[in-house]
């Protein structure tokens, strides 16, 4: 088994879950609805394409294509259709109104390391940088869209960070240790990320801690990576690498059967 499972919760109910959840299989975005249905392919493109992100009201999902060397932000409908490139880069993630996409910006040298965290509006334009994101990914919006979680490797660590989104008021949340693929609460109470922390190998597990880098708890015991919280937040997806539902505690884990697509990733769960 995967991800920890609390003794005598064999699963739980599926029926009672709603809302639906984008991944990618590291070729292709797929969807599918919480309690297991309606599983769908919505990309079929020669390039790679993952990194799905939903827009807040649910009718649009953000994503990266990878064409060659280039990795592009790309913009469609939730049934896969109108697909159109917004600009160069990775791991979109919407503000909460859906007025802006805050993305990992790609350097510009040979084999860049990413310049870090940039915003630009919801239809591609007014892009700009945030100060204080050197080497920034995976950048998640505060409930209230005033600021930034993100990680950065540039120490040859994932360490995550907290920014004001004119890029002041710099938080390091290096005393909680690695960490990476971060998403805020619903609540704004709490931080998911992926870590190494308590693996000699490179398996990972899913944590939790608050803004402030207190109260750190680990929710996985068996590899599981790419957390993504449900809309209200009582609930998180994971990967592990099958696609994993249990609730915000760890426990009451349910296996979300993804038949054909291989190994899932980077979920995420709109209502």
């Amino acid at each position: 088994m995967a991800a920890s499972e609390a003794p005598g919760t064999s699963g739980g109910d599926r029926s009672s879950l709603s809302g639906r959840i984008a991944f990618d299989n590291h070729e292709d975005v797929w969807t599918i609805n919480a309690d297991g249905t309606d599983l769908t392919r919505l990309t079929h493109s020669p390039a790679f394409e993952f990194d799905p992100s939903w827009s807040p009201d649910g009718t649009q999902i953000a994503f990266r294509s990878d064409q060659g060397d280039e990795s592009e932000i790309w913009v469609m409908n939730a049934d896969g259709t109108g697909k159109r490139r917004l600009t160069a880069g990775l791991s979109p993630a919407w503000s909460p109104d859906g007025s802006f996409i805050a993305y990992a910006s790609p350097g510009n040298d040979p084999n860049p390391p990413l310049s870090g965290i940039s915003i630009m509006n919801a239809d591609g334009s007014g892009q700009r940088r945030v100060p204080n994101t050197d080497g920034g990914e995976y950048p998640s919006w505060s409930p209230d869209g005033k600021r930034i979680a993100f990680n950065s490797n540039l120490t040859g660590d994932h360490v995550m960070y907290i920014v004001d989104v004119d890029g002041s008021n710099l938080v390091n949340l290096s005393s909680v240790g690695e960490g990476w693929q971060v998403q805020w609460s619903p609540d704004g109470r709490s931080i998911l990320f992926t870590s190494h922390r308590d693996h000699p190998d490179n398996y990972t597990d899913v944590y939790v801690t608050r803004p402030d880098g207190s109260a750190v708890r680990r929710l996985t015991y068996n590899r599981a990576y790419t957390p993504a919280w449900s809309p209200e937040g009582d609930h998180m997806v994971f990967s592990a690498p099958g696609l994993f539902i249990t609730d915000s505690d760890g426990t009451h884990m349910r296996e979300l059967s993804t038949p054909g697509v291989g190994e899932t990733s980077l979920p995420d769960w709109t209502a």
